[in-house]
């Protein structure tokens, strides 16, 4: 049912596409070339529309993480999904009693973190259903920030200033960021810096330059 889909929106000019379970990066190339034919019969521009697949909605798809570098353009960033792989796989949960995420999950959900990174796209973290506990959504959001995704999928409006708090980086966050940035050119980029005493290598560098590439996404949204 793809095609009959992509006839009932392309027409609406989508920034983006959502591929659900995908299995593998063949199933994004496989949907960029039924894009390409979608937006020439609307006058869109070939690539205008991006993809997002949710890449472990089933075993195979947790498996193939490593294969979405380098296959489209159009790939936008990587995301994860609980619920279907907890189906297809047997769990009944996929979060223990502390409302953590068990073993299997936590595999799903680094396995997204490290896709994205070796495919230099965004790492955007999966729903969190209960929209109701604004504190536990904080948290879970704070969390994934930490560990290096860049946005996180809302399931209710309601979500999105938390998201948009979480993910914006915070004005001393972006401060410290242009400084080292600004350190390394001054010294004609070396392999370290030392600023105010404390020593910054290359990581540190590559670091800043993504933190300062989301505020300048972010615009003026940037946290106090």
């Amino acid at each position: 049912m793809t095609d009959d889909d992509l006839t009932a929106v392309v027409s609406a000019k989508p920034d983006g596409i959502m591929l659900p379970k995908s299995n593998s990066g063949q199933d994004v190339q496989h949907l960029s070339a039924k894009l390409r034919v979608h937006e020439a019969e609307n006058g869109l521009a070939d690539g205008a529309i991006k993809i997002l697949p949710i890449i472990t909605e089933t075993p195979a798809g947790v498996l193939a993480a490593a294969t979405y570098a380098g296959t489209s353009v159009r790939l936008a960033g990587l995301t994860w999904g609980a619920e279907d792989l907890s189906a297809a796989i047997g769990a009944r949960t996929a979060r223990d009693e502390r409302g953590g995420y068990t073993d299997v999950f936590r595999l799903a959900r680094t396995m997204t973190i490290l896709a994205a990174g070796a495919a230099e796209v965004a790492a955007i973290d999966t729903v969190f259903p209960n929209f109701r506990d604004m504190a536990a959504f904080e948290v879970e959001c704070a969390e994934a920030e930490r560990d290096g995704f860049t946005g996180k999928m809302a399931i209710h409006p309601d979500q999105v200033p938390v998201i948009n708090a979480a993910f914006t980086p915070s004005a001393e966050a972006v401060r410290q960021s242009a400084a080292i940035v600004a350190a390394f050119a001054a010294a004609g980029n070396p392999g370290v810096v030392g600023i105010d005493g404390k020593m910054y290598d290359r990581p540190h560098l590559r670091l800043a330059e993504r933190l300062l590439a989301r505020a300048k996404a972010a615009g003026s949204q940037s946290r106090p």
